[in-house]
């Protein structure tokens, strides 16, 4: 169990402070404040839908459709708790209190496994990963400053970068490579025939719609 709970810490630093770190200096070589870039990471605490704000800044997108980017992006946020609640009789009502608002993606998937971490680790580890992650911020936004300008000015076209980091490792099989290939095509057109950019909601919604109809028709099967 203890070697489990060492062995996520590891996987937690290691994706938590290289990505934090790009997301602190990415925001900065796009004006980003600095005490707004810490602040994203310490209240939203969401790489997808921190990198989605950082990139409708830098192009001047309506609030609106910012926090339906949000939501969407992190609606998978909704089931965590319940069902962590629902699988573990150890886990109280009033510590998912403390542990949901910092469950993210690597925490809950080590939560969930079998035999699972007493709740004590998890909401250790819940704010190990949070601290992880706004440092990271810090030093990234901070760190960005003494580049030479033309790598200041390069760590921009990062940010597309990034989001297919995310997006790779999430693509293990035929049903993960459809609903991707379908959001960005999408995407791309709507890129070429020059439409809003609001638009970026459609091929977010293609790609669940995709998704759900796969799970639905391997159900049906």
């Amino acid at each position: 169990m203890k070697r489990d709970f060492r062995g996520g810490l590891t996987a937690i630093s290691a994706g938590y402070i290289p990505s934090g770190i790009a997301f602190g200096a990415i925001a900065t070589a796009l004006h980003v404040p600095v005490w707004a870039t810490v602040s994203l990471s310490a209240l939203v605490y969401s790489g997808a839908v921190q990198s989605a704000f950082v990139g409708f800044w830098s192009i001047g997108i309506d609030p609106a459709t910012l926090l339906l980017t949000a939501f969407l992006l992190n609606l998978r946020h909704t089931f965590y708790g319940p069902h962590l609640g629902s699988i573990r009789e150890d886990i109280t009502l009033k510590d998912m209190m403390s542990i949901a608002p910092l469950l993210t993606d690597e925490v809950y998937a080590l939560s969930v496994q079998s035999p699972p971490l007493p709740k004590g680790l998890v909401r250790n580890m819940s704010l190990y990963a949070y601290v992880n992650w706004i440092g990271s911020t810090a030093a990234g936004s901070v760190m960005v400053n003494f580049l030479p300008a033309g790598v200041e000015a390069a760590i921009a076209i990062a940010l597309p970068a990034l989001f297919l980091a995310l997006l790779i490792p999430k693509i293990s099989d035929r049903s993960t490579a459809l609903t991707a290939a379908a959001s960005i095509s999408v995407s791309v057109a709507a890129r070429a025939l020059h439409l809003p950019s609001y638009f970026i909601m459609v091929p977010i919604l293609v790609g669940v719609a995709s998704g759900m109809m796969i799970v639905m028709r391997r159900r049906n099967k």
